[in-house]
């Protein structure tokens, strides 16, 4: 109830000069498509897609984007993005029309980077004072996003009070969010899971909200490039020792996704419980080449605290953000994380270095339960890393690397280089080591495990434009595991590669096709016989997608997903078709989606990407047999007011639950309900 009275509130209070949410959720759906073309679920999924969601909301100025802001979009190739600089050196873009002067981009292109951009009207930033800007800023938002599962889960009825849920089933959320590129962004998020309560507890370091983040920033404030007070994410380097949620991984893009951008801070805006900084930054220019960043971070974490006969330590970390009944809220916040570090840069026109170091200190020390798979897991209360990085462009080719040093570890080093031979062909090739006593806790560097350490490996991609209409890419990546891993407790090597196919046969439709093969070893166990032994599993997957703009107020999309998963002599596959209809009319859109699934075990779980409400994120691992569907309508009631409202179903064949532990839910169905405004 308090919930609704404060959403109530805000509305009767708040008057501001809205901006209309952009519609461009199939620029957007292609974009993640394009980027997350395969079958698998990926770290920071929901981050990475947000970051994205983000700036389409606070477009770039494409007169102000620095080439590494530009590069983060992973839509422009090299030789692209070199012409696009070089042209506004010469002529400052008057409109986003001007793109098209550049012989280099494409229709393509442009339709699929425009909505990513804008044009900046100087006279708008300075003829104002800060306050007045603000205050008179016209892109900034708020939004209200319910959400319910209409079936009682498992926590709202179980009998062990230790386990069940103390809240509403209600998920609440809220944002607001006002910005002008390159000048200042201010803004705040809260979030109440379901079955989580609203309460004011200054000892639980609750108040109200479960989850509450704000920031502050300024920007291009005389030698003040950048300052963030509140909640901030930094990407520095090639992610080895910094790393934001800004690496896409492997996937259907396979050139520019290898490489980091190194974009700076950034004010963390996600509903993500873990992984951002909370403090301040800021990033003084000493000279007209060289600026110095620092940063500092007081953060309180989600953990398990355990004791011996002389001191209390952490056994592990909790990560999933939810604290709904006694078990989770004796983990919440438990655990003071103090950050501190730095980076000094040096660019000057081709040529990107800098020097990285973070240290962090825990409050009690870790000490994890020992197991065969984690013997160089980090021990102890403090780690302390520094780097080296350089990144260097070549008419159109771009080389990057990082080194990074664990203070009392190991090293990690990542190198590569991208570019195009031609204006059809793009390559790509990188070269990375870690060694198994490297530790970063908020590292998002290019691996094929989760974290880069214990791996060394070698990844080569292309992309070939056969005509305007056919595109062929594809990538091989070979790895090592020096050490033992999670589910494979002994040393071992494996590799991947993707072949995908991208056909246009008009303008308004598009057809890719992609086949993916990777092996790894996995632990084994036979019959009668008490100790593990790896053997070699092997997956592929294969998709066919097609897309089509049937008329001005319908467009459809196809896609059929199929895996195999082969290990000791078992032999295992999954399936899912998708169907999904689009109707616009004016200010009124609907998206439907109808999908059936067959997946014989979870290794052939089939990841896929769903529409959701403007800069929320829906990839759910579609498991077991059944049905999956969708509907979202969206509304645009004026400049100041837009609705959406969203319903899906799951039903499930021959099975008596769906979910597991306290979020299980007794039946084969299950309904969710999501409405924003």
């Amino acid at each position: 109830m308090r919930s609704w009275l404060f959403t109530i509130a805000v509305l009767v209070s708040l008057d501001v000069m809205a901006q209309e949410p952009p519609r461009e959720e199939i620029n957007l759906q292609r974009l993640v498509d394009d980027i997350m073309g395969t079958q698998d679920g990926i770290e920071n999924a929901e981050a990475l897609y947000e970051n994205l969601a983000l700036i389409l909301s606070n477009p770039l100025d494409v007169n102000q984007a620095t080439e590494e802001q530009l590069r983060f979009l992973s839509i422009l190739t090299e030789a692209q993005l070199s012409a696009l600089l070089a042209y506004r050196n010469e002529n400052k873009l008057l409109s986003l029309y001007e793109l098209q002067a550049i012989p280099e981009l494409d229709s393509t292109t442009i339709k699929r980077i425009t909505p990513f951009l804008t044009v900046q009207v100087a006279s708008e930033s300075i003829n104002m004072n800060l306050i007045k800007r603000i205050l008179h800023e016209k892109n900034n938002y708020f939004l209200i996003r319910y959400e319910r599962t209409l079936e009682r889960k498992q926590g709202f009825i179980e009998n062990d009070p230790s386990k069940k849920f103390t809240g509403s089933p209600d998920k609440m959320y809220y944002r607001f969010r006002t910005s002008r590129p390159g000048d200042f962004s201010l803004g705040f998020t809260m979030e109440k899971d379901a079955g989580e309560s609203i309460t004011w507890n200054p000892s639980a370091k609750q108040y109200g909200f479960d989850f509450i983040s704000a920031h502050i920033q300024l920007q291009n404030k005389g030698r003040l490039n950048n300052l963030i007070i509140g909640d901030y994410q930094i990407q520095a380097g090639q992610g080895l020792v910094l790393g934001g949620a800004f690496g896409f991984g492997k996937g259907g893009e396979t050139i520019t996704t290898i490489r980091r951008s190194n974009i700076g801070a950034l004010p963390y805006t996600s509903t993500n419980e873990n992984g951002n900084f909370s403090g301040a930054m800021a990033t003084i220019k000493l000279t007209d080449h060289v600026n110095l960043t620092s940063f500092l971070s007081l953060a309180s974490r989600d953990a398990s605290i355990e004791s011996d006969s002389a001191n209390e330590f952490i056994s592990g970390f909790q990560n999933t953000g939810y604290h709904r009944n006694l078990n989770e809220l004796a983990k919440r916040k438990i655990i003071s994380e103090y950050t501190y570090g730095g980076i000094l840069q040096f660019h000057q026109q081709n040529l990107d270095v800098g020097i990285i170091t973070s240290a962090t200190q825990f409050e009690h020390p870790i000490n994890r339960s020992p197991r065969l798979y984690n013997g160089y897991a980090f021990k102890g209360s403090s780690n302390t890393n520094a780097s080296i990085y350089l990144n260097y462009n070549l008419n159109n080719f771009t080389l990057f690397s990082e080194a990074a040093k664990t203070l009392e570890g190991g090293y990690g080093v990542v190198a590569g280089i991208l570019g195009s031979l031609t204006t059809n062909f793009d390559v790509s090739f990188a070269f990375r080591k870690y060694q198994r006593d490297y530790i970063s806790f908020f590292t998002n560097a290019f691996s094929e495990a989760s974290v880069p350490q214990n791996e060394t490996g070698l990844y080569y991609g292309w992309k070939y434009r056969w005509s305007k209409r056919i595109e062929l890419a594809g990538y091989v990546d070979l790895f090592k595991f020096p050490w033992l891993r999670f589910r494979n407790y002994a040393p071992s090597d494996g590799f991947e590669w993707l072949a995908r196919l991208n056909y246009k046969p008009t303008s308004s439709s598009i057809i890719y096709l992609q086949y993916r093969q990777e092996k790894k070893d996995r632990n084994s166990n036979q019959e009668n016989i008490p100790t593990y032994r790896t053997v070699p599993g092997v997956r592929q997957n294969i998709l066919a997608n097609y897309q089509v703009k049937a008329s001005k107020y319908v467009s459809l999309k196809t896609r059929a997903q199929f895996s195999t998963y082969a290990i000791d002599k078992r032999y295992t596959s999954g399936m899912a078709l998708i169907q999904d209809v689009r109707f616009t009319l004016n200010k009124v859109s609907a998206t439907m989606r109808y999908a059936v699934f067959d997946t014989e075990d979870y290794d052939n779980r089939q990841y896929v990407y769903e529409d959701d409400v403007w800069l929320a994120f829906s990839i759910p691992a579609y498991y077991g047999q059944g049905v999956r569907n969708y509907i979202m309508l969206s509304y645009d009631l004026n400049t100041m007011f837009s609705f959406w409202l969203r319903y899906s179903h799951t039903r499930l064949q021959h099975e008596d639950s769906i979910g597991s532990g306290v979020d299980a839910v007794y039946g084969n169905q299950r309904s969710d309900i999501k409405f924003q405004i």
